[in-house]
């Protein structure tokens, strides 16, 4: 398990937990899958020894694991909830799905909160991310944040805490999650037979989960063809040409991501460029170091601005094929394609 430190100050034999927890840090460290183990713990019928996790047998585990427990309750965004589930909504109606937490959702849970649990235990509601509510959302959780309970539980996961209302804040307990080592992370990812993708964790941030993600989303796979592309590119009418197949295949990347890893791409030249080692993709050290005696710093310099700025249009370009050529002209134009 990730983040086992964590784990046991909040599982101890003599810890207390508070009726509302923050989980802050960076996405793809394990924030969510402490919250949920959690979770289950409190939800958990069987007497439980410290630091142990949820027994997985009693009826309660078994409710749990089916998702469907009677005192328990999720609140993500609408768009969150469809890309988790098998056979979803089309991509339509994805695009038309919320990215903010309803504040008739909130208002379920307040019902929630005031009803006796079915169990007799404890209840818990997660909240992921806690910063996709909006002030107006955030101010009907605080009414209820204000009337503590001893048998209810909130956890609340954060990507971007300090984005959250001073009073949410100030009524939970922060417990703060860095990226783990890269040693920790390699053997997380060898547990969930990864092992061999932990060459990937520069490139993300060193966010285990993330690597993870990319990996059984088939990603990873697009993402080898992308940096392939760019360590030896080709003139850029023929590598938009191919890179618009990478985002319309199985296991697509998303148009922004692909605008990030050519962002990153450029950022590694321009270390390179003055001998310094390359930061996302530090494997290709010396392919990234042939091509960079190919640039000048001030061309690469305005191909990293012109890039950053085509991101801003990445979710939504009116056409992906003339987005994709321009990308690449301007990407490109450093190395005299």
């Amino acid at each position: 398990m990730l983040n086992t430190e964590i784990w046991n100050s909040l599982t101890g034999v003599s810890t207390q937990l508070p009726h509302a927890l923050l989980f802050a840090g960076p996405s793809g460290v394990g924030k969510r899958e402490i919250a949920d183990a959690l979770a289950a713990r409190l939800l958990c019928e069987s007497p439980r020894q410290p630091h142990e996790p949820a027994c997985g047998q009693c009826q309660s585990c078994l409710m749990w694991a089916s998702g469907t427990h009677p005192d328990f309750r999720l609140l993500q965004p609408d768009a969150a909830a469809e890309a988790e589930e098998e056979g979803g909504a089309t991509d339509g109606e994805k695009k038309k799905a919320s990215k903010q937490i309803r504040i008739q959702q909130v208002r379920e849970v307040e019902d929630f909160f005031h009803v006796g649990g079915h169990r007799g235990g404890a209840r818990v509601c997660l909240i992921d991310p806690a910063e996709a509510m909006n002030a107006i959302t955030a101010n009907a959780l605080l009414k209820i944040l204000e009337e503590p309970s001893s048998s209810f539980y909130f956890i609340m996961v954060s990507h971007r805490w300090r984005r959250l209302l001073p009073t949410i804040l100030s009524r939970s307990r922060r417990v703060m999650f860095g990226r783990p080592t890269d040693a920790e992370s390699a053997h997380w990812l060898a547990e969930q037979k990864l092992g061999e993708q932990a060459k990937w964790l520069p490139f993300f941030g060193h966010a285990p989960l993330e690597v993870a993600d990319a990996a059984r989303s088939g990603r990873l796979k697009a993402l080898d063809g992308l940096v392939a592309d760019l360590l030896k590119p080709q003139e850029p009418l023929a590598q938009a040409q191919r890179w618009e197949s990478l985002v319309k295949a199985d296991g697509a990347l998303g148009m922004e991501e692909l605008v990030t890893t050519v962002q990153k791409w450029l950022f590694d030249l321009g270390q390179c460029a003055i001998a310094a080692p390359p930061r996302y993709l530090p494997q290709q050290a010396k392919a990234l170091g042939a091509l960079a005696q190919r640039v000048g710093l001030p061309a690469l310099m305005q191909a990293q601005q012109q890039v950053a700025q085509l991101r801003a249009w990445s979710n939504h370009p009116l056409n992906a094929r003339l987005f994709l050529e321009d990308l690449c002209v301007r990407a490109f134009r450093p190395l005299g394609l």
